[in-house]
């Protein structure tokens, strides 16, 4: 078995979103939130990504939202597949870290999540703007953090 040498990104930048677009088939909003939080936590927990980290999400477990999953695949390199990630159906759009016994909880703000919602109709190239505006927002601007 070959494994990966190298930890896991910690940036968003190009490159992680052309892969990210190529796995999910489109870019959006919500994945541009899994990306996000699949980066923090490998920051905060100071994790390498695949295997020693895993997910739990909790959101509404159908498209948009659901797109977060992929977003924190493409991030973390949490799968199903590994079984290092479980989705749950809940309300709002939350995900929970763990690695080497700590975890971090990552709760996308309402209002975030309210705007997000609202700008889905409005058409191309608002929601550019919108993952423009999710990329520059810091951790704190995004998330409810716990851990």
């Amino acid at each position: 078995m070959k494994f990966l040498e190298e930890p896991k990104q910690r940036v968003l930048d190009e490159e992680l979103e052309r892969r990210a677009v190529e796995f999910h088939g489109h870019g959006g909003p919500f994945m541009t939130v899994g990306l996000r939080m699949g980066l923090y936590a490998l920051g905060h927990l100071d994790c390498r990504g695949w295997f020693d980290v895993s997910c739990r999400v909790a959101l509404r477990w159908r498209p948009p939202d659901s797109c977060v999953i992929d977003g924190i695949q493409s991030s973390t390199g949490c799968t199903m597949g590994k079984r290092n990630m479980e989705v749950v159906d809940g309300d709002g759009v939350s995900a929970t870290f763990t690695s080497k016994g700590r975890a971090v909880t990552l709760t996308l703000r309402e209002g975030v999540l309210d705007g997000i919602k609202g700008g889905l109709d409005e058409g191309e190239d608002i929601l550019h703007e919108m993952i423009e505006e999710l990329e520059k927002m810091t951790a704190e601007e995004l998330f409810e953090i716990r851990g």
